[in-house]
């Protein structure tokens, strides 16, 4: 996965431990981007890996759109008993911040 190429479309792969890995980057305040996202982030958890790495390294915007999709993914994660493991911007973290979403304990952020 190149994630120097990052942009509105998301990139799904699988580790050599079986966990899923989704990536996207860019501008993630439109809808239609983070319903692509959440389809594609629930067609992994619908696969039961035992783990879900998701990478928001590359997004240069975000919103509250952003914050409910990783609440309900963290949610659907739970019911299927699968780890989620975010790794963020501080766009990200901001707006998680300003959602007033407690912090997340698997989220690392990135500079």
């Amino acid at each position: 996965m190149n994630l120097e190429s990052l942009d509105e479309f998301p990139q799904s792969s699988v580790n050599h431990d079986q966990s899923a890995v989704l990536a996207i980057g860019g501008d993630l305040r439109k809808i239609d981007v983070i319903r692509d996202f959440w389809q594609v982030a629930i067609e992994s958890l619908e696969a039961r890996p035992p783990a879900l790495w998701i990478n928001f390294t590359s997004v240069s915007l975000a919103d509250t759109k952003l914050a409910a999709c990783i609440i309900a993914i963290l949610r659907r994660a739970k019911e299927q008993n699968v780890t989620v493991y975010i790794i963020g911007s501080a766009k990200v973290q901001d707006v998680l911040k300003i959602c007033k979403i407690p912090p997340l304990k698997q989220f690392t952020k990135v500079a």
